[in-house]
């Protein structure tokens, strides 16, 4: 968790953060040959001279297609996460420019609709 206030420290995984149980950091550093030992924590700053490293060679022109290719994975996990729907006010208007707006389907409202009915 990042700091709130001038006072507050951040936590160690501020700046390479994802769940532990995913394996996914600890797998990251083991390919580039940094193993904690058992039971141990990765040698000091080792995540964050990782992150420097992979900037410097994301930012090389010989890596275009490398930061492409990398690029195009971000963007495919990305859109499969959830996005929030808007809400909506109980307004006859909203809903009509709620559906006009593709923020839901007309499809979606008459079911919902339909649903009221008794």
């Amino acid at each position: 968790m990042p700091a709130t206030a001038k006072t507050q420290k951040g936590t160690a995984m501020d700046y390479l953060s994802a769940p532990r149980d995913s394996g996914i950091v600890k797998g990251l550093m083991a390919t580039l040959g940094y193993e904690a030992p058992k039971g141990g924590r990765l040698p000091a700053g080792v995540k964050l001279d990782t992150l420097i490293a992979l900037s410097e060679v994301f930012a090389t022109e010989d890596s275009d297609e490398f930061r492409s290719i990398v690029a195009t994975r971000v963007g495919e996990l990305q859109s499969a996460r959830r996005v929030s729907r808007a809400k909506m006010s109980a307004t006859p208007e909203s809903v009509i420019q709620a559906v006009k707006s593709g923020q839901i389907s007309l499809d979606e409202l008459k079911s919902a609709l339909d649903s009221m009915e008794l």
